[in-house]
């Protein structure tokens, strides 16, 4: 017998930035991800710190793509849409998602269904920041329904993920694949991600890290460029302080036409190692509204070119890895005398 649950998050900003043609295109591919999403398997632990168990999911989507289209049809672009909505809320950037739970093992319990759901979220933050940076949006987030009033919904922004694509294309490098989205999901399912809540891999240390990236809203202080950082520390293998050598080197051998001044990966370096020695501003968390991004930019200490150049590579060589189906690389060392 099918046991089922259906959890609501309600979106108070749901509206990626974008213009006219990232708005199209990322309306096209949440209209394949609504189709994609429907009674997919799906393996994830029923409570924190419990074993996975096997479950069907459903993604309902709907009303997030009408909201989209919305601000297309209103403004011309997400972008235009967001500006448009400072001088009159009117333009609506509101939007929910419905996630389906069931399973035909046991009667699904009211908190089973929201980690689950919660987990599922997550995968799909990850899944669409692979296949189509910054294309997601949860921000101001709240569960609706029975039972609601006692979990507390995560929210994650685009803002990174979103400048990282733009600065792939200004710089020309690094080079982002184009990935579908049943390729990235197919991969990410492979990588067990969704069974653990502690990463024991070292490829689900860099993805559960995307997450905490995508947690970030306006500043790009050295906490950020920490994570960045540690992120392609990860996925290459090398731990060094004050080097950036197998950094490069190794990038190199992955990423063809690497350019000869890579400045952000030293600022992104030094941010960390100055966050470790006690030696970065410490500013009061700002008033998050529509000017504070560009205030932040202004201020000492945050690392907004860095962090975007810093997350392009990450997801270029995520990119790879998902392309030739592999979770790690391993760099090899020889020596011959003769």
């Amino acid at each position: 017998m099918t046991s089922s649950a259906t959890v609501q998050l309600q979106v108070g900003n749901a509206i990626p930035p974008g213009n006219e043609k990232e708005t199209q295109e990322i309306i096209e591919f949440w209209h394949r991800a609504n189709a994609f999403f429907e009674n997919l398997s799906f393996k994830a632990q029923g409570k924190l710190g419990g074993s996975a168990n096997a479950y069907h999911i459903s993604l309902d989507a709907g009303e997030l793509v009408a909201a989209m289209e919305n601000a297309r049809d209103q403004s011309g672009s997400f972008s235009g849409h967001q500006l448009a909505y400072v001088d009159d809320p009117a333009h609506t950037i509101t939007a929910g998602l419905s996630v389906t739970v069931s399973t035909e093992d046991h009667t699904i319990t009211e908190e089973e269904s929201y980690q689950v759901a919660t987990v599922f979220i997550q995968q799909l933050v990850i899944a669409v920041n692979l296949a189509r940076p910054g294309a997601i949006r949860l921000l101001d987030t709240r569960y609706a329904g029975a039972g609601a009033h006692k979990y507390e919904a995560q929210s994650f922004d685009s803002r990174i993920y979103y400048g990282a694509l733009k600065a792939s294309q200004e710089n020309q490098w690094p080079p982002l694949k184009q990935l579908s989205l049943e390729t990235v999901w197919a991969w990410l399912d492979d990588t067990q991600s969704s069974q653990k809540d502690t990463a024991i891999k070292s490829i689900n240390e860099v993805l559960f890290t995307m997450l905490k990236v995508a947690e970030n809203r306006h500043e790009y202080s050295a906490r950020t460029a920490l994570m960045v950082m540690y992120q392609l520390e990860i996925i290459l293998d090398c731990r060094q302080v004050n080097s950036l050598a197998d950094v490069y080197h190794r990038t190199g051998l992955i990423l063809e036409h690497r350019p000869q001044s890579d400045e952000w990966l030293s600022e992104l370096q030094g941010a960390r190692n100055s966050l470790f020695t006690a030696s970065v501003p410490v500013h009061r968390p700002p008033l998050i509204c529509h000017t504070t991004e560009h205030a932040l930019r202004q201020q000492s200490g945050q690392h907004h070119s860095a962090v975007e150049s810093g997350t392009a590579l990450v997801l270029a060589l995520l990119h790879d890895l998902v392309a030739h189906g592999a979770q790690r690389y391993r760099f090899s060392e020889t020596m011959v005398r003769d």
